[in-house]
């Protein structure tokens, strides 16, 4: 079963170190695989609040953009790195279409490989090409995801090279048009608690951050002062 949605209490931790009470503890990034920084345990964006803040800038027409795809895969189709954007693909007829994304180091100033995911409006062909290669990047994550109220129901992740650009092919489309909306990883990790005792509510400390949906023993609740004995919890 997946995880509830946070309350309007989580949101407003996911924005505020300092929201909703004091932050009882050190906070802990989660392990990641050498070679890349996409979390060991992810294996799914799907009911997460990075989802839901892609879901937010695509159901905000102030934040779209229309971009008329390449009909070819080339280096100087039309661009679709900046952040905090919905980009609605115009494509050609009946076929794919091209734009580029050249990732930003958002991890740290030094950071070199970037997560992200790629939700689509439409369960369609999405090509990621390597232009300083030329070789095809094969998703780390390929999945539907769902959201009320939300048109974005596929979601393809990736860790790409920053300052690399990048041939991102999609189509054909029904209606010659697909919706995207990129996200970082980094811009949307929630915060989470060990939950030991399986009564669940977690330890106040540490605080675990994950973007993908948490491996089994995380919660979003905290205050459980003995999470060795699930009779004690919200104390």
């Amino acid at each position: 079963m997946k995880l509830l949605k946070q309350t309007l209490c989580g949101v407003v931790l996911a924005l505020s170190l300092s929201a909703c009470g004091p932050l009882d503890g050190a906070e802990l990034e989660p392990l990641e695989q050498e070679g890349q920084p996409l979390e060991a345990s992810c294996v799914s964006v799907d009911d997460t609040l990075m989802t839901t803040h892609a879901c937010g800038h695509a159901n905000n027409g102030a934040d779209n953009v229309n971009v008329t795809a390449s009909a070819t895969r080339v280096a100087t189709a039309p661009d679709i790195s900046p952040r905090h954007k919905h980009y609605t693909l115009l494509l050609p007829t009946g076929a794919e279409g091209s734009v580029t994304f050249t990732p930003a180091a958002v991890t740290s100033g030094t950071s070199t490989v970037e997560s992200l995911s790629f939700y689509l409006s439409q369960n369609v062909a999405f090509t990621v090409v390597d232009t300083t290669t030329s070789a095809t990047v094969s998703p780390l994550i390929g999945e539907s995801v769902s959201e009320a109220s939300c048109p974005l129901i596929e979601a393809r992740t990736y860790d790409l090279v920053v300052g690399r650009e990048y041939i991102l092919a999609t189509g054909p489309a029904s209606g010659n048009q697909v919706r995207i909306v990129p996200e970082y990883h980094y811009d949307s990790r929630d915060r989470f608690y060990r939950d030991q005792d399986g009564d669940g509510y977690g330890a106040n400390s540490p605080v675990y951050r994950f973007a993908c949906e948490p491996p089994a023993g995380y919660v979003k609740q905290r205050f459980d002062c003995d999470d060795t004995n699930p009779a004690i919890f919200n104390c």
